[in-house]
This record gives C-alpha cells, structure tokens and sequence, in this order.
C-alpha cells in the first residue's frame, strides 16, 4: 500500500467497478466477512462499505480507531448505530435516492398483486384449476391511497398513484411544501385519519424509537375492512401480530410486505390469509442497485476531497 492511500473495506456485495474509487484508495473486498473477522481487522480501514448485511454498532466502531465514513449503498441505517458513531467523529452516508424508483414501483406492485389476488390466481391456475369466478379482483382507480412518510420514496408513490386515477391523503411529522401538495393534489391529515380514511395505506417512514409499532392494533383497527396495508420501509414499523389477528379475523382485507420485524420472517405473520410477501427485494433491480454503489462512490470521493 503507497503511503497516505485511504483503507477501504467493502463488507457486503456490491459491484466492485461501479464504486469506482481512484488510485487513492485501497480497496479490500470482503462480501463474506464475519462479525468475528470485522472485530479483528475493523482498526486498520478508514472506510466501511455496507448494505444491509453487516452491522456496524458500537463494538464495531469501538475497534475501528481509524475509521472516519461509514457509506451505506441503499437505503435506511437501522444497522448502523448512527450516535455512537457521531460520538466517534465517524460520519455516516447512504445513498437513499439512489432507490427511489425501483422502492416506489414495487409498492405499487403489492397493491395491484393483492387488489387482483395475484399470487392466489397464479398458484391455481398452474396448478391446473381454472378458478375464474373465485378470484373477483378490486380497481385502484377512485380509491384513497394513504401515505405515511412524504419522502423521495412516498413523493413517487403519490406520483404513480395519481396517475392511476387514485386520491391521495399524505401524513408526515415535517410541513410538506405546498408545490409537492399542489404536484400530487394530495391533502394532509393527521395520522388516524390516514388510516381510517385509506382504501389503501402504504409505509415510508425509518425505523426509530417513534416509529417501532407505529401500526398497532388500535390504528389497523382504524381501516376498512375492505383496506390493504403495505410495507416496503422497515419491518419493525407494524406490529406484525397486531397484523396476522386483524387478516385472519376478516378485520383488514389484506397485506403486502416487502420487510419483516426479523427476517427471514417467522411466526403467525407467515400463516396469515390475504397476503403478499417478497423478500425484502424492494430496492433489487439492475438500475437500483448499481446508482446505489455509483452514488456511494461519489460520496466517499467527495467526502475525502472535503477533507
């Protein structure tokens, strides 16, 4: 290693070229790399690069002496304990709007797969049945989207919702400027009401203190029965018993989740009717995933120029 050439240790896959780091940099690969192997090597890196795999919390930022950027590629930093490391002098990136499109799109998905019972009329019909009667789907059209969190990630749901012909009632903590209200035609309500009012309600909103359980089961108990509930920002925001007893009492008409309260999920979430799930794949396209490390790369180059 030339002398005064930044460390950077790159602990999950990425796409290596796409981060583009100059002759600056030393860059060591390691998508594999245990808690026990990042505790041994974490002193010698001024550089972590993450997703959503590897946790960097106190223990982690305690052994790294040298360390001065976290970049996380994606979205959310609720596996990277943000506090300790601004007590560290360690700062903190992501690249959130790197995933705003793929996230947005795939929020939609989930409210049309779960409005024509998509999941259900293709498992039947490969399995040789012809159940068309049975599977009497719902429009968006016409129908009140509620939106928790007015973000990049929201914004663009509110957007595409739009132009399917839906009505729009938004929720957030932060005022919303008027020409983001006026571009979506949306109002604001107070976060009962988005509830009680949605014919659908979808979640954009990190995982805080504040926010873990957010959806409980005083406010599913809110919704329409004839709702739908949709989560593609972090699982720990709906209590996810709350959800299965609402689904399987016919109190909510169905859920779509894309991330779970521990994942790979368990418990009675996974036996609850009227759902559907992905693996937290709502940032995994092509597009997504390489502006994700290329934003990343920009931001660890900026930040060493500042410097």
């Amino acid at each position: 290693m030339s002398e005064g050439k930044k460390r950077v240790l790159v602990c999950d896959s990425i796409e290596l070229e796409k981060l583009a780091l100059t002759n600056e940099f030393q860059v060591d690969f390691r998508p594999a790399i245990t808690r026990e192997e990042l505790l041994e090597t974490a002193a010698g890196y001024d550089v972590f690069v993450i997703r959503s795999r590897t946790r960097i919390d106190a223990a982690v930022l305690d052994r790294a002496t040298s360390l001065k950027l976290v970049a996380r590629s994606g979205t959310g930093l609720d596996n990277v304990d943000v506090e300790h490391a601004r007590l560290r002098g360690v700062t903190v990136v992501n690249s959130p709007e790197s995933l705003v499109e793929a996230v947005a799109e795939h929020a939609i998905l989930l409210m049309l797969a779960l409005s024509r019972r998509l999941t259900v009329a293709d498992a039947s019909t490969k399995a040789g049945r012809w159940e068309k009667a049975g599977l009497m789907g719902t429009e968006m059209k016409d129908k009140t989207l509620g939106i928790v969190g007015l973000g990049r990630i929201g914004q663009r749901v509110g957007e595409l919702a739009r132009a399917l012909g839906m009505s729009v009632s938004i929720y957030d903590v932060v005022r919303i400027p008027p020409e983001v209200l006026a571009r979506l035609d949306a109002k604001v309500v107070g976060l009962d009401d988005v509830f009680a009012a949605g014919d659908y309600v979808t979640l954009h909103v990190p995982l805080t203190q504040e926010t873990r359980h957010l959806v409980d089961a005083r406010r599913l108990s809110l919704m329409k029965r004839s709702g739908f509930i949709v989560n593609t920002s972090r699982g720990g925001i709906i209590d996810e018993d709350a959800l299965a007893r609402a689904l399987k009492s016919g109190a909510l008409r169905g859920a779509g989740l894309d991330v779970f309260e521990s994942e790979p999920p368990s418990g009675e979430i996974l036996s609850a009717p009227n759902t559907v799930f992905t693996p937290h794949i709502g940032g995994q396209t092509l597009e997504a995933q390489e502006n994700a490390v290329t934003v990343i790369g920009e931001k660890i180059r900026a930040f060493f120029h500042k410097s």
